[in-house]
């Protein structure tokens, strides 16, 4: 600057302010930093239980960070620091690379795992041939999966497919015109598909076998939501002519209603031998849907991280330090974006619902929604067990909701959140009685657990 240069006052005095809100904001950040340093537990996995050295340290960080933001709001301090790094910026940077370094190899003795895999394998999936996606839907291919069974790859329900490859054990066969039969088209995901149930004990079982006058055909395809089962209501409702719709909707359909229906591939596991359903796409924060190529990007979703954007993140991603830095961006972003991301996906489903609900009247099929509610809504209804109440009254649905029926035993008792044998026949002679009032009076009049907006 020019010795006969005049400083702008006002301009000087915006500048003020605006370093003083940076300042502000890096303490604010230091606090936050620590808080979850204290929390490093609850927020981030792959971290050892209890007060550990890695959370010290982040602790320590945190209030550092604070303490030196506040100190820097005043602007005399500023100045004296800013002389001391020029005088000494060698020293300082220094310091920063050694701390740093001892810093990452504590986190390495501590056992921290890092945010990316390490080594990425060439080939590590192999999609199996007993799977098939296309527009109208996912599905199994029937002969390949015969293949599987008798060569002992699968056992059980896994094993109920018919040749169109849905988990029924009858085939589709188009209805004659002259047809009288109460006929039934069930959609909807694992739940509907019977899983955890054994063989003649899911709930769509239940309901053929209480009802044996009726046909009822079952498409339910595990990990699918509502956009498939409106996929699967076009290529089936014209052969079938059901009088009735019933969509099984578990919590977890707004989440699947983001992609598209062929989200899962169901590939061999080449490192393990084992099989596994993995999701084909991602959605960034602002919601845009990504589609994975066939290795190395699910790979990393394997692993329970979206592929890294640059290779800069990638390299960031592989330290130690630069995973607590990417675990913290990922729980902010979680808590800042959330709201945003939930009220697309209500958006979504809104929208598929309301076109099943219009083929459905095109056709002359009346629509039930049937409530699935997971074991944590008995005892505290979650806010998408409401919206989804609030949905089909939006929509005016029939919805049953069962979730005074249900108990915690009628859920199974491992990790797996479906219903076990009880809780799949509970839900089938509970529809079955409704479906009969339905068959005799036209209506849901007589079934308590069915709400007609």
């Amino acid at each position: 600057m020019a010795d006969n240069q005049v400083l702008d006052p006002v301009e000087f005095s915006w500048r003020a302010a605006i370093l003083r809100a940076a300042f502000s904001l890096l303490a604010g950040i230091g606090i936050v930093v620590a808080i979850v340093g204290i929390g490093l537990d609850f927020f981030f996995p792959y971290t050892s239980p209890g007060f550990n050295l890695p959370q010290l340290l982040m602790v320590l960080a945190g209030l550092t960070l604070s303490l030196v933001a506040f100190a820097m709001r005043r602007e005399d301090w500023r100045r004296r620091f800013f002389r001391k790094v020029v005088r000494h910026w060698t020293a300082v940077i220094l310091i920063t690379l050694v701390t740093l370094v001892v810093l990452e190899f504590v986190l390495v003795a501590m056992g921290m795992g890092t945010y990316y895999p390490t080594e990425i394998p060439q080939k590590w999936i192999e999609p199996v041939p007993w799977w098939r996606c296309d527009e109208t839907g996912c599905r199994y291919v029937y002969d390949e999966l015969v293949k599987a069974c008798d060569a002992g790859v699968f056992s059980g329900r896994r094993c109920v497919v018919n040749r169109q490859g849905y988990q029924d054990s009858g085939d589709f066969v188009a209805v004659d015109d002259g047809d009288d039969s109460m006929r039934i088209l069930m959609l909807g995901d694992s739940f509907t598909a019977g899983y955890n149930a054994e063989i003649g004990k899911s709930y769509v079982e239940t309901v053929e076998a209480k009802l044996p006058d009726s046909v009822v055909w079952n498409t339910a395809i595990g990990g699918t939501g509502t956009n498939h089962a409106l996929a699967s209501f076009a290529s089936f409702a014209p052969l079938l002519r059901p009088q009735i719709a019933i969509l099984g909707f578990y919590m977890n359909d707004f989440d699947d209603n983001v992609t598209p229906i062929d989200s899962y591939l169901e590939a061999v596991n080449l490192e393990t031998n084992g099989m596994l359903m993995i999701k084909q796409y991602r959605v960034d924060v602002w919601g845009n849907v990504i589609k994975l190529d066939l290795q190395s990007d699910l790979y990393y979703r394997q692993h329970d991280v979206d592929p890294p954007a640059s290779e800069v993140k990638r390299i960031v991603g592989m330290t130690r330090l630069g995973s607590l830095v990417l675990r913290l961006m990922d729980a902010l972003g979680a808590a800042i974006f959330e709201d945003a991301r939930f009220e697309r996906k209500v958006n979504l489903t809104r929208d598929y619902l309301r076109q099943l609900r219009v083929a459905a009247a095109e056709r002359g099929t009346a629509l039930l929604v049937l409530l699935v509610p997971h074991e944590d809504n008995l005892d505290n209804v979650s806010e998408r067990y409401q919206t989804t109440v609030q949905l089909m009254r939006e929509l005016r649905i029939a919805y049953l909701d069962p979730i005074d029926s249900l108990d915690a035993s009628d859920y199974s008792a491992t990790s797996d959140y479906h219903w076990n044998n009880a809780g799949h026949q509970k839900i089938g002679a509970l529809l079955s009685a409704c479906l009969e009032s339905f068959f005799a009076s036209g209506g849901f009049a007589e079934c308590k657990y069915v709400e007609t907006p």
